[in-house]
């Protein structure tokens, strides 16, 4: 699962990019970047401390650092292409500077997802017009009515992320890639003078408002305090934080709440050769995601035995979890919670 970040030129994009992936990337076409951004997971870590495990295996996002945008329609509608595919966007919003007006940005990228989409869908649907004059069908007469009402939405000015629509719809619009229906984490990135109390920010502005609309979030960082942290040992890092009133870095924070807007949700895997966190959507079944574990372990599904890490923390072991009768066994249609240790059984 992709997140693309965007925002127009010298607001700290590729900065917030290199603070969540680091400095190993590897280029794309049209100057984009792609990385990873492991997540800290004091779970996992917890869980570890049982096993002792070779290998540790946070959960990770991927980010694709696009190209500045530069509110020229020919120039912009060549980055929207190369972002479709994301399964959500990063808008990176100046705060620092005298010109900065950050209600402003914000409002122009949304107006420029609208228009852009109000296109394509307008297209489709006279390309759809066309075909039912020639012979009614009615898989087309069901993504006329759909395209209609993405429509009247986009023409209304409200981003198709916000429009409800069944599961069958949203299918069919997600063929689309339209840039207004996927998720909006908003990244306000603050000079240094606001670091001391930079969860304010989204007041001290006036942009509170904006992260007040469905599967929009809202997060702050001090893009140039975070990169020189980046750089330090872990033993400064602290102090360095300190000296600017922070008590933690922004990174993990921005993950996080990326995952959460993304309907993310991480169940672990614990052995002495792994200890792992898996990203799921939430709503995922015990027998998808053994398969994501390993495919033979779904075609060869028994039961699921599950416990919460805590749980398995307190007791110490899986054995001590057993005796004391904290392990459950669920069947293939579990829905995964949130911090799930999962132990599947499966024939041989």
């Amino acid at each position: 699962m992709r997140t693309a970040i965007l925002g127009f030129a010298q607001v700290g994009k590729t900065s917030l990019f290199r603070i969540l992936c680091g400095p190993h990337v590897h280029a794309e076409a049209y100057g984009a970047h792609v990385g990873v951004g492991q997540m800290r997971d004091p779970r996992l870590e917890a869980l570890a401390k049982l096993y002792h495990p070779k290998k540790l295996t946070y959960a990770y996002l991927e980010f694709l650092d696009a190209p500045a945008l530069m509110s020229e329609p020919e120039k912009d509608a060549a980055v929207f292409g190369l972002v479709r595919g994301a399964e959500a966007f990063a808008h990176v919003v100046r705060l620092f500077g005298e010109d900065a007006n950050p209600g402003r940005d914000i409002a122009q990228l949304e107006t420029e997802f609208l228009v852009t989409d109000l296109d394509t869908v307008t297209k489709r649907l006279e390309k759809l017009a066309r075909d039912l004059k020639k012979a009614a069908a009615a898989e087309l007469e069901h993504e006329h009515a759909v395209l209609e009402k993405a429509r009247s939405a986009l023409a209304a000015e409200t981003p198709l992320r916000g429009v409800e629509l069944g599961p069958e719809d949203q299918r069919l619009l997600r063929g689309f890639m339209l840039l207004s229906a996927k998720p909006l984490l908003l990244v306000l990135n603050a000079g240094d003078e606001d670091a001391p109390a930079i969860e304010g920010v989204p007041e001290k502005y006036g942009v509170a408002g904006s992260a007040r609309r469905p599967r929009v979030a809202l997060t702050e960082i001090c893009g140039k305090i975070e990169t020189e942290l980046a750089e330090l040992d872990p033993g400064e890092a602290a102090d360095f934080l300190a000296s600017y009133g922070l008590k933690e870095s922004a990174r993990d924070r921005v993950l996080h709440t990326a995952y959460g807007l993304l309907g993310f949700i991480t169940f672990f895997t614990v052995s002495e050769p792994e200890c792992r966190a898996w990203t799921v959507p939430r709503g995922t079944l015990a027998l998808e995601a053994a398969g994501m574990v390993h495919s033979d372990f779904a075609r060869r599904f028994i039961k699921a035995e599950v416990i919460p890490w805590r749980e398995l923390v307190e007791c110490g072991s899986l054995a001590a979890a057993r005796e004391r009768g904290r392990v459950r066994l669920e069947g293939k249609d579990y829905r995964v919670a949130d911090g799930d240790v999962l132990y599947i059984r499966h024939t041989a």
